[in-house]
Formats: structure tokens, sequence, C-alpha cells
């Protein structure tokens, strides 16, 4: 933690009069380490505005932070100094045009545009930027070599972190001599378990990177080495890595090398390396041929009755994942595993904190079991009942899981089983508390799907009810619903639609919350798809209405609407809407998807000069808000050019819209290259996994096996360390 003393407000003010170059060169060597990190936080973004010939002033600033007193400093150092790197890499290739971006580059360009840019996967080979070759592999590698070494861990988590994002602009010679031999060194630290640990999970991480040629003739032999090391800790890491290794090392040296060593390890003397490999077993599944996957079934069987019971905890936390990982071996799935995992949903150890993990991780892949013995006879009668007791489990947690597989289970099981099943349950559900019910409202389509036409008809309400008895403030459900929206549509005919989903849609593409509104846009081209003239008729009517209203957010909105429906990728990503062919009964191939597409397009653009939208569209360009002003340029810039040529007045608007200086500025800055990149709401749903009860009763048996080691191995207590 950084701690200043004694200090005034005046000591820890910054100038902002200075350029970014020159603060960063001030305030780096600061004595206040607060101003230090600040600094080094903002170095990649100063990257940009630096020519090639002031890096290395930077870069002499960077070498002496490497030693910085405050390890906070050193580790955002670590994530900076490879970004100062790829940073200055991507604006030279930039420069020359070694590449074409997949959107044009704003001026000046943006730290958001170029992390866009890495994250898309483009490939920068340093060979055709030579200037940039030294300070990739001569400065920036080497530094963090340096940083792996820290003696804080959140410093080599970080360095290594930061390495990882080398090997795709670098060539396999390179790779070989600078990372791999950087990596290797850290593997073969004799005197420093801390550092081996590093090196295998750099191994583990890099394996992909630098290819299966590198991986066979030097990752392999080092993994296999380090899974046979001293220190039980180093064998942990192997067992924990070896995984990523045998997915890219191939059948031969994952069979012939990697696996013994892996078999070894599950019969380690110390229980944390065997639970290591029962938290691991599920990733060597997967990568192993599906022939070879039933090799692991004893081994499995063995962790699963093992002397610990947190080797047997853990175990049992992947029995459903490993059976999930058996679907497609040559042999059924033995029936003890199977056994087994139908008894964890009833598990009752004494302690409340580990029934609730295994409940926990029984309900999460229950699905993928009954997937993997869905083919057998009487594959879901034998899961039934353990369905059935998770389904009324007490711990909310476990019920949230099942409802948001629902759909996912009705997808699998026949519709007679789905109908006797899985209905009442679905029912259950919706009438449950709101983390419960949310995750059946985010499947709600998928599982009406695979009910009979007449027997979904009567859940409609169920959407209604959700507005008319839900709170206003309560917008995340009425953004749950209107994702929906789309795929509910095609499965209702234009009557029911008429009655129930269209007042509905009309409602939320004017809600209060812009998310909502944004989700609903989607749902007008599916209702417009159905060809019914009252839907269509009411929708024009409805539009027109926003395009005049006096409120800047509902003008805004019906530009939205109108720039989905010509938009390339329609208003339903997940259900493109197929264009039917003249006559049934022509033999011609059915229609592409981009001449599907392409008719679609023409239909909407149709609708709105047929609707006299377009028109209230092209008056929109004088709009006194400039908001209003961006979306109008959005929308014209999305109709083809090929229809936007059909209309003099709306091509005239947007060669008037792209002189307005206020439109374009805010367009660069805020729709195309936002600085803050928008947060996924499904990483809301995600929680991590406990154990608190388990995890401290192994710190106990940790200690104790801690003393029978240091009689051979003469350990310290280990640190926190990220294996």
């Amino acid at each position: 933690m950084i701690e200043e003393t004694s200090l005034r407000f005046e000591d820890l003010s910054i100038d902002d009069t200075l350029e970014p170059l020159p603060r960063f060169l001030l305030y780096s060597t600061s004595q206040i380490a607060l101003q230090r990190l600040v600094h080094v936080k903002q170095l990649s973004d100063i990257t940009l505005g630096v020519e090639y010939e002031d890096l290395n002033e930077v870069l002499e600033v960077v070498k002496k932070l490497e030693t910085d007193e405050e390890y906070v400093v050193r580790q955002h150092l670590a994530e900076q100094v490879v970004k100062v790197g790829l940073f200055a890499l991507v604006k030279a290739a930039l420069a020359a045009e070694t590449f074409t971006p997949p959107e044009p580059p704003p001026v000046p360009l943006t730290p958001a545009y170029i992390e866009a840019l890495l994250a898309s996967g483009i490939k920068m080979d340093l060979h055709t930027l030579q200037p940039y070759r030294p300070l990739i592999l001569e400065t920036c590698v080497p530094l963090l070599g340096r940083m792996l070494s820290d003696s804080s861990p959140e410093v080599r988590a970080s360095a290594s972190e930061s390495l990882t994002m080398l090997p795709p602009h670098i060539a396999p010679p390179d790779l070989g001599q600078h990372i791999l031999t950087l990596i290797l060194s850290l593997s073969h630290s004799d005197d420093n378990e801390e550092l081996r640990m590093t090196g295998c999970g750099l191994l583990g991480k890099m394996a992909k990177g630098v290819g299966r040629d590198l991986c066979r003739q030097f990752v392999v032999p080092e993994v296999v080495s380090l899974a046979e090391d001293p220190v039980f800790r180093v064998r942990k890491s192997a067992a924990l890595n070896l995984a990523s290794i045998c997915e890219v090392a191939g059948e031969e040296d994952t069979k012939g090398r990697l696996l013994p060593a892996y078999i070894r390890l599950t019969k380690d003397d110390m229980y944390r390396v065997r639970k290591a490999c029962a938290e691991s077993i599920v990733q060597v599944s997967n990568v192993l041929p599906a022939e070879t996957r039933k090799d692991l079934v004893p081994l499995f069987q063995s962790l699963l009755d093992d002397s610990s019971k947190f080797v047997r905890h853990a175990a049992l936390c992947q029995l459903g994942r490993f059976i999930a990982s058996l679907a497609d071996s040559t042999e059924p799935i033995p029936s003890s595993l199977i056994e087994k995992f139908i008894e964890m949903s009833s598990v009752n150890t004494a302690d409340d904190s580990t029934d609730a993990e295994l409940h926990h991780a029984c309900a999460f892949s229950f699905p993928a079991v009954v997937l993997a013995v869905s083919k057998s006879d009487g594959g879901w009668e034998m899961l039934k009942q353990c369905f059935n007791e998770l389904c009324e489990s007490k711990d909310f947690a476990v019920r949230r899981t099942l409802s948001h597989s629902l759909h996912c289970l009705a997808g699998i099981l026949p519709p007679e089983t789905v109908k006797d099943d899985l209905l009442h349950v679905f029912e259950q559900f919706l009438r449950d508390e709101e983390n419960v019910r949310v995750g059946v409202l985010k499947g709600i389509a998928k599982f009406l799907k695979v009910l009979e036409p007449g027997m979904r008809e009567s859940y409609l309400h169920t959407l209604t009810e959700i507005f008319e008895t839900g709170s206003p403030l309560n917008w995340r459900m009425r953004h749950i619903v209107a994702l929906q929206l789309p795929s509910l549509i095609l499965l209702f005919p234009a009557a029911s639609i008429r009655t129930s989903l269209l007042p509905l849609i009309i409602n939320l593409i004017s809600d209060a919350v812009c998310e909502v509104r944004i989700a609903a846009f989607h749902a007008v081209g599916s209702l417009l798809a159905k060809d019914d003239k009252k839907i269509t008729s009411e929708i024009a009517k409805q539009l027109s209405t926003l395009a005049s209203a006096t409120t800047y957010c509902d003008r805004v909105s019906f530009l939205s609407v109108c720039t989905v429906l010509i938009g390339r990728d329609g208003w339903d990503e997940e259900h493109p809407l197929e264009i039917p062919s003249p006559t049934t009964e022509s033999s011609s191939p059915p229609a592409s998807l981009e001449d599907q597409t392409k008719s679609r397009i023409e239909k909407m653009y149709s609708f709105l000069v047929s609707s006299k939208l377009l028109p209230s569209a092209v008056k929109l360009k004088n709009d006194r808000t400039s908001n209003v002003r961006v979306k109008c340029l959005v929308f014209f810039r999305a109709l083809p050019s090929d229809l936007l040529s059909k209309s003099k007045e709306a091509l005239a608007a947007l060669e008037e819209l792209e002189k307005d200086d206020v439109v374009m500025k805010t367009l660069n800055k805020v729709i195309l290259y936002p600085i803050k990149e928008k947060k996924n709401e499904e990483d809301k749903d995600k929680e991590e996994e406990g154990g608190g009860g388990v995890e401290e009763e192994e710190k106990i048996q940790d200690a104790e096996e801690d003393g029978k080691d240091k009689a051979t191995e003469e350990e310290t207590p280990p640190p926190v360390e990220t294996t």
C-alpha cells in the first residue's frame, strides 16, 4: 500500500499546463509515490503523442521506475511497458499502411481505438517495421524479463500477462530466441521455486503462442521435468498447466510424454497436487482425442475416492463437466459416475458451505450431463429425481442456475418430456423471486419454441404482467424482455401479436431508460416482417409521432429505429429474416444470405418511403439539438448508396450534415471511438465459486502437510501466488 505522511494539498497538485510528455518526465520521478503511480498508468497513452525519436527519453525513465520502492508502481509499469511497444508499433503500421483496419483511425489516435485493434486479433510483423524491432525485443522484453523475477507476486503476475500479448506480432525465430529462452531461464531457477512456478505458468499460457514445433521441442520436456520437481508447489503448477500444453503439442507427445506425467501427478504424495489434478482433469479430457478420454475414468474415480476430503470435494465439483467431456467417447458413460452425480443433489456433509457448493456445481453442469446421457435408454429417468430435488432447493442460487439453463434442457429433451417434466418447473420459476425469474425470461423464447403453438399462447400474458405489476424503477427486467421480443414475434400469429406484443413494443421504444429503448428497436423490424397491414400501419403511425415529438429523446429514437431497419445486421441478429422464394415449388436454390439481406433492406426502405418517414428523417438534419443531427447522419450513412441515390433530398441532407463541425466532432469522439467501453451485463450473472468452509480446513491441513514437507524440502510458508 502506498502511504504518504505529512503531505499538503499543494504537494499533491499537478501542473496541468504542461504537455503530456514533459508532465510524465517531471512527475514519474517525483518523491511522492502517488504521483509516480498516476503517471505510470498514463504511460501507454502518452506514447501515442510521442515521436519514435523521443521514445528513448521515455524508456530511460521507465528503466529507473523498474526498481521503484513501491510494488504497486512496478506492477502497473509491467502492465504498461508492453503497451508502449505495441501502441508505437500499431501507430507505425497505420502510418505505413501495412494493414487495413476495420474502421478508419480517428485523428488524433485514441488508446481505445488501438486497444480495440489489438483485441480484434490483428498481427503486425516486426520485420516489416524494422525500427520497432529493437524497441520490442531489446528493450520491452528484457525489461519484462527482469520484472518476472521481481520479489512481488503481483508484479510477476502483471509481467506474465503482458508477455503473453507479444507472440502474435513476433516471428517464430525471434519467439524462440527472445521469449521462450526467457521463460525457460525462469523454469531453470534451481534456487528459487517462485521463479520456477512463474516459468511453469508462462509455459502453459504461451504454448499456443509459440506454436507446435517450439512447444514439442522445448515446452513439453520442460513441463515434464517440472512435474517431477522436488517442491510440491511447482508440481502443482505443472498439473494446472498441462492441459494447455497438451492442446498444442499434438497427439503423439500428449499420449507418450504429457499424459504419463499427469497420471503420476494424480498419485502424488501431496494432496494439494492431487487436488490440482482434480481441478484440471476436465481441461485435460477436453484436449484428448475422444477414444483416449476413457483412460481418464479410472484416474477420476481414484480422485473421487481420495483419502483427502479436499481432493474428493474438488473432484465432485468437476464431476458433471467430466461426464460431459465423455459424451463423444466410444464407450458408454460409467453408471458409477452418473450415480455419484445424482447423489450430489442431496449430499449432506454437515457443512452448509460445502453442501451449497456441491449443489450449485450439480445444477450448473446438469444440462451438459443430460445431453451426455440423453442417447442412452432411460437417461432422463435416471436424472429426473435429481432435477426435481435441485428445483426445490432452498438455496436461491441453485434455483437461479437451473432457471438460466431451463431452455437448454427443453432443447435437449423430447417435446412430450418437456410438457410432462419441465413445464411445471417453468411456471414455478416464473413465480419465484426476481433473481430466479430473470433466468427464465432470458430464455423464454427458446423454451416456448418447443411447445405446441396453442400452448404458447397462454404464456403471452406473462410478459404483460411483468410491466403491469413490476416497479417502473426495475428497468433491467424490461430490458431482458425487450431483448427477447424479436425471437418471440417469430413464434406467434399476427392476431396474437396485435393484442399483446405490439402495445408492449410501442411502450418500450419510448421507455425512459436508453438500454431498454435500444433493445426494443430491433423488434420493430420483426413486426414489419409479419406483413400484417394493421401492424404496419400502427408502426408507421407511432414512428411518425416520434419524429415530430417535442422531446429530443423521442426524435433520436425515431432515427435509431430507421437505422436499425436498414442496417445490414437487420433487426434481429439471432434470427435474420428469410425471404421466401417466389414459388414454393421452384427448383431454384434458396437465396443467399447476401441476397436475403439486400431484399430485406429494400423492403424496409420502401416502408420508410411509403409511410412518409424518410422525408421526416430529412427534416431532422436541421434539428436544434446536435444529438439528433448526429443520429440523422448515422442513419443516412447506413443507407446503401444505390438506395440513397434514389432520394436527392436524403443525399443533400447527408452532404450538409458532413459539413456540420459539431456533428462530425461528436461522431468521431463519442460514437465511433468511445473512451469507456460498455460493460457486459451478462458478466453480472456470473458468480465466483465459494467454498469457505472447505478452504478454512484446508489451510489447517496445509500447515500440517508443510510441516511434513520441511523435513525433506525445507520450505518456507508460501506467499500468496497465482498459479
